[in-house]
Parts: C-alpha cells; structure tokens; sequence
C-alpha cells in the first residue's frame, strides 16, 4: 500500500447500519492509500451499529473514530456535525451501506491534484465519479449508475441544471478544503448535502467528473434515496403521481431561494440572475415561463425527463 502525503478524512454518518456498515468501513479499510482518518457518527442508531463499529475500531484504532449522537438528527445534521471537527485538507463522504473499491481514494485525490495544478489549491474543488449499481448481495444490476439513472455529468450549464437536478452522487465526492469552509455547515433548506455541495462548487468553484466506477452502490429496501432505473417504468411512475413531482420542484426553488440567501452578497451578477430567473419561474405566465427554461437551462437531459417539469412548474 502506498502512502498520500497529506492527511484525509472520510466522513461516514450512520443510523441503523447494521446490516451492512461492517462491509462498507472495510471496503475504506482496504484503500491503496494509508494516510487518511475514517471518522463516523452514529445518529442513535438502535441496532448493533455502534456495537460493529467498535469491533471494528479494536482492529484499526489508529484508522476510526466514533462519536455517538444521543438524539436522532438526521443526514444533513450529522454531516454538519462531522464538518466541526474536520480539519484535513481532503474530505470524502461515505454512505454506511456500500462498497468501496480499493483504488477509489487513489485516483480521486489524482484528479483532486491535477485539478488543483491547472486552477490553483485555494479553488473550492469538487471531484465525483461514476458508480457501479449492485442489490443488496453485491450482485450486478447495471455497470454504470450513470447510464442506469439517465444522467448528464458534464451539462452544458452546470448552474442551471444543478438547480433543477442533482447528478452528484455524494457517497463518490472527493471536496477539497476550500470547498468544506464554504458549505459549512448546511442548511435544512438543502434537499440533500451532496445537491448542496454540488451547487456551491459550480458557483465558486470547480467540479471533474470521472467516469470510472469507484463505488459498488447497492440498492436494498432501507436505502435512504436509491437510485431507480431509468426507463418507461419510471416515467409512467412519476406521471401517475405528479403531486409528488410538484412538492419535488418546490423543494428545489426553497433550496435555491437558501442558496441566493447564503452566498448572495459573492454571487455575481450573472449568477444572481439565474438564480432569481429560476426562483420567480412559478410567478411568470406560462409562455414566459417554458421561454425562460430554455433560455437559461433549466431542463434535464432528455424531453420525457421533462415533461413533469415543464408541465408543473
């Protein structure tokens, strides 16, 4: 095993983990790189979470901390929490129920250095990769969670779809130190932490995205977002329940009205244009509306992906 020069922290939140978090924390065991700290929180978890975890701990003591919530606060507060104590220079996040690849870290903190050489390392930097998705047995459901899920990586204007769609898939990111001190700490306003994050390092920073697989993602009945496959069984799904796609759109106009709140007095012009655009689109006549959408970008990569969107909002 070769040894990273600088010090990194992976950030695992878990809550009732016990079906799977033992596998996960030995996939982060088992990196190629040594040089890194696995520090967890368990959200009061009532199962033999803890209990594994510390097992685990009497093994590779120098390699895991725990610390243990004594009131349930959910992902976004654990994650904040993790955020006060992380002082590295590189952070990654970890789900409790998934498999790492042994040269994940590797080749993530490779593009993390290549990127930090072409845009400089006090550039808030995101790096993210694909995934491979498996069910709860580590069986093989499809070998890119990209082309699983139908999802465009590198869209053409990274602001404007990251305010309708999240393609950044957070048990993947690798953020650098800038980019923790600017999320930190996430509001409830954000759907999810990664969607935040995300947001954050195409407004002031960078994002790469790497198409390899570092990730086995595994689909089971607790995952807490799972990923559906892209197809006439899930558009036929999200039309026959599009009270649901509504209360998703509202929610990405609350999170982007926080976000213009957060950062508006380091937003350019431009960016606080877009933003605003996208805010008021419920407010604008319908013709307006469906012009300003595609003006700006504010679309997902296929027509049908559209058509709850274009017709709810």
């Amino acid at each position: 095993m070769s040894k990273f020069q600088n010090k990194v922290e992976i950030l695992l939140p878990v809550y009732n983990g016990s079906s799977f978090v033992e596998s996960q924390v030995l996939s982060l065991l088992d990196q190629s790189l040594t040089n890194y700290l696995v520090r967890i929180i368990d959200d009061c978890s009532d199962d033999h979470s803890t209990q594994i975890i510390n097992k685990i701990i009497s093994s590779y003591p120098q390699h895991i901390s725990l610390y243990i919530q004594w009131i349930n606060v959910g992902v976004l507060e654990s994650i904040n929490a993790l955020f006060s104590g992380a002082k590295s220079k590189y952070i990654f996040f970890s789900d409790q129920d998934d498999v790492w690849l042994s040269h994940k870290m590797e080749i993530s903190l490779k593009k993390m250095q290549e990127m930090e050489a072409i845009y400089g390392s006090y550039t808030p930097i995101l790096v993210h990769t694909d995934l491979t998705v498996v069910d709860q047995d580590l069986n093989l459901l499809h070998p890119s969670f990209r082309h699983y899920q139908n999802l465009d990586p590198n869209p053409p204007k990274l602001l404007p779809r990251l305010l309708v769609q999240n393609f950044v898939t957070g048990c993947t990111v690798l953020i650098n130190k800038p980019l923790k001190d600017l999320v930190s700490p996430i509001p409830p306003e954000a759907i999810m932490h990664d969607w935040w994050i995300a947001l954050t390092a195409a407004t002031f920073g960078k994002i790469a995205y790497i198409s390899e697989p570092t990730v086995l993602y595994r689909q089971h009945q607790k995952n807490n977002v799972g990923a559906r496959q892209w197809g006439l069984n899930y558009i036929l799904s999200r039309l026959r329940n599009l009270e649901k796609v509504r209360i998703d759109i509202q929610k990405t106009i609350i999170q982007a009205k926080k976000f213009r709140e957060t950062f508006q007095d380091h937003l350019l012009p431009e960016q606080l244009k877009i933003i605003d655009t996208y805010i008021n689109l419920p407010n604008q006549a319908w013709s307006t509306r469906k012009y300003q959408m595609i003006k700006y970008g504010f679309y997902q990569p296929t027509r049908l992906k559209n058509l709850g969107f274009f017709l709810l909002i």
